[in-house]
């Protein structure tokens, strides 16, 4: 005897399948449901009121409310080029950052020198880099990010010992490498000090900038350090504390400027130096010029390999000095007076002694 076999599936799907609309009887007779539908549609549509709602702004602007700094050329700027200088003021003023641009290869080899002598201090374990004044030179992010090593240009004789101690064989390289990106950051620092000191109008004595030693940062970043993780830099109370903050990579890179107004993000090639203004400046100038963080973006590649960026923090003597009080101009009668009291004077020495 034969057997048949049913499929339960089939049968469950031919007994539950939907039956087709029902006809809507009207007095005329039957119609679809899709007039019905038109009726509701046009019912809603004449019925329904959608309020008017005003929603805030997008929490990250599309368009940032910051100017990307403009840019001068390094040597113009030494030379004390009249429009360099205007361009300098017209970025403090409206900006508070100015990109300065060096054709000079030596400058980014020094940048590299620098960051590869320097990188193998991170290596150093944690025991030593707290010991005494070493301890003072290291900064871990707050963010996790990666940590910070700062070199010092005036170190007492106690802490050259104890630098060469902890690297014997690196030191001397370090010492040579660092120095010389810190005295080209300097030089650029002092330019943009002496613009400031000579041109800006509202300078308040009593709001003098103090005297603060000069600091080159290596920062090195664990991750890279893109647009979606920007964190503040360093402790605040070293941020903030210097005139001018100088930033710079060995390789083309994003940077960053940061105001309460917002932030702006433009590229800048190797060897080029992002000037920022801190806030004793503004400070200094009753607010006639502006002030900014800066900060070097990497680009996030599939290399687990640190990143490294330099920031010199300087507060150039120009802008200690107090003003010099006018110069009392002795007349030509007095000149003259003077003269004949010293030879009368000579004569009376010459006969008494003669």
């Amino acid at each position: 005897m034969a057997t048949t076999t049913t499929n339960p599936m089939g049968a469950r799907s031919h007994r539950f399948r939907a039956p087709p609309p029902t006809p809507i009887a009207t007095g005329k007779g039957l119609r679809s449901a899709a007039v019905d539908d038109q009726v509701l549609s046009e019912y809603l549509d004449g019925s329904l009121r959608v309020p008017d709602l005003t929603l805030p702004g997008s929490y990250y602007p599309s368009r940032s409310p910051l100017k990307v700094p403009p840019e001068v050329d390094l040597t113009s700027l030494v030379s004390g080029d009249e429009s360099v200088i205007r361009r300098v003021l017209a970025a403090a003023s409206e900006v508070g950052a100015v990109r300065v641009a060096c054709e000079e290869t030596s400058l980014v080899e020094e940048a590299r020198a620098a960051i590869e002598a320097g990188a193998p201090l991170f290596a150093t374990s944690e025991a030593d880099k707290n010991k005494g004044e070493l301890g003072q030179r290291w900064f871990g992010r707050r963010d996790g990010v990666g940590e910070e090593f700062y070199w010092y240009r005036l170190r007492s004789p106690e802490t050259e010992r104890l630098l060469q101690r902890m690297w014997p064989n690196s030191y001397r390289i370090l010492r040579d490498t660092m120095e010389n990106v810190a005295a080209r950051m300097e030089t650029v620092g002092e330019c943009i000090a002496k613009i400031l000191s000579e041109h800006v109008a509202s300078q308040t004595p009593s709001k003098r900038i103090g005297k603060v030693q000069s600091v080159l940062c290596l920062r090195k970043y664990d991750s890279h350090h893109s647009r979606n993780n920007m964190r503040e830099l360093s402790d605040p109370k070293s941020l903030h504390s210097h005139a001018l903050s100088l930033h710079i990579s060995g390789y083309d890179e994003d940077f960053c400027i940061r105001r309460s107004e917002g932030s702006a993000i433009f590229g800048m090639p190797a060897g080029d130096i992002l000037v920022t203004f801190g806030k004793p400046l503004q400070e200094w100038c009753n607010g006639e010029l502006n002030s900014a963080s800066g900060e070097i973006l990497f680009q996030p590649t599939g290399d687990s390999s640190p990143s490294f960026s330099i920031e010199y923090m300087c507060s150039p003597l120009v802008l200690s000095h107090e003003p010099a009080c006018g110069a009392k101009t002795i007349s030509l009668v007095d000149q003259l007076l003077a003269m004949l009291v010293l030879a009368l004077l000579y004569k009376i020495w010459s006969w008494i002694f003669s």
